[in-house]
């Protein structure tokens, strides 16, 4: 069934909240590190009591869950919320407290924040709302697994808006740690971020974009991959050449991935975006593409920082990403006057 994006928000290291104008032109970065740049939060969380004892992540997802709302204006019939690694800065002073006190006198807040679904419960409670409230941790699938949860609420009439969102953040520790493992070398680039969207099933005066299908296939070869991508696409009516723009999740040690050399091949007549060189990488990073997949089919605009290769029309997007080369995710997005 369609899905309508009603309304959506991002805090990443782009752009800055409430902005939705994708920039003309940003430059890279240096390093292998991107920081969210986040709002001024006395905007969106008036009580100055509640917002000190917020930890930064906290902020960052109820900033993005009450802008999502400004525009929706209207309660969600249920709050689902994704996350690849957790609150890790309120999981990280916890630890520490064990250790300084010796499992002694802990203060128990770093613990009750810490756990994965202190975003959409904090969310609920700022909002007063009751509604059905979940959190997936699925690593690589977190988001795309919520995006199903919420369309299959929809289908059912369990609720007539979602509120879907994802969250990620990165610590000074776990940065080193990942990058001891091995996962910032060849030009791949640490991110975080946090993704609010407001799905229904009826298209709103802002609901101009749709979600037409969701695909998880986890591990495979890339031949395999491609089989599946092919039913996918035959299962919503569409051959390759429909699609208009291919957002990548390629990075800089992805250059040579077979995996997005395939989804490349498949859709070879689609013009070719690639986001986290700018945005970095983490386990939730698909939802960060579908907001940036929403801001240029409403915009009609693919910016060239993005794609050296802009089509004049944008109509279809396929969303690509991989988590650890074993998370393979396909988001199939469109606009709204397009029938597939």
């Amino acid at each position: 069934m369609n899905v309508y994006l009603l309304a959506s928000a991002s805090i990443n290291p782009v752009t800055e909240l409430p902005d939705t104008t994708l920039p003309a032109a940003i430059a890279c970065g240096e390093g292998n590190r991107r920081i969210a740049r986040e709002p001024d939060y006395k905007k969106y969380i008036l009580d100055a009591n509640i917002r000190r004892r917020m930890s930064r992540v906290m902020k960052m997802g109820v900033a993005a869950a009450m802008q999502c709302l400004s525009q929706s204006g209207r309660q969600p019939g249920a709050i689902i919320t994704a996350t690849g690694l957790g609150c890790l800065n309120d999981t990280e002073k916890f630890l520490k407290n064990i250790i300084e006190n010796g499992e002694h006198l802990l203060n128990p807040t770093p613990f009750t924040q810490s756990t994965f679904n202190t975003i959409g419960a904090q969310a609920a409670i700022v909002l007063k709302n009751t509604n059905y409230n979940t959190t997936y941790v699925h690593r690589g699938f977190s988001f795309e697994n919520a995006l199903l949860d919420a369309m299959m609420k929809i289908r059912d009439g369990e609720a007539a808006q979602v509120l879907v969102e994802s969250y990620e953040e990165q610590t000074d520790t776990s940065f080193k740690i990942m990058e001891r493992l091995g996962f910032w070398r060849h030009g791949a680039v640490c991110g975080e971020g946090v993704q609010c969207f407001i799905l229904s099933a009826q298209p709103g005066a802002a609901g101009k974009v749709r979600l037409k299908d969701v695909l998880c296939v986890f591990g495979g070869e890339p031949q395999t991959l491609k089989e599946k991508l092919s039913l996918f696409l035959r299962k919503n009516g569409l051959h390759p050449g429909e699609v208009d723009v291919l957002l990548s999740g390629k990075s800089g040690r992805d250059s040579r991935c077979p995996y997005y050399q395939m989804a490349e091949e498949v859709f070879h007549t689609a013009s070719v975006a690639v986001y986290k060189p700018f945005f970095g990488d983490y386990p939730t990073v698909s939802s960060l593409a579908l907001w940036l997949a929403a801001r240029v089919i409403t915009q009609q605009q693919l910016p060239g920082w993005l794609s050296d290769a802009p089509p004049q029309q944008i109509n279809r997007m396929v969303i690509y990403n991989h988590f650890n080369g074993k998370n393979h995710s396909f988001l199939l997005v469109e606009k709204e006057e397009v029938e597939g």
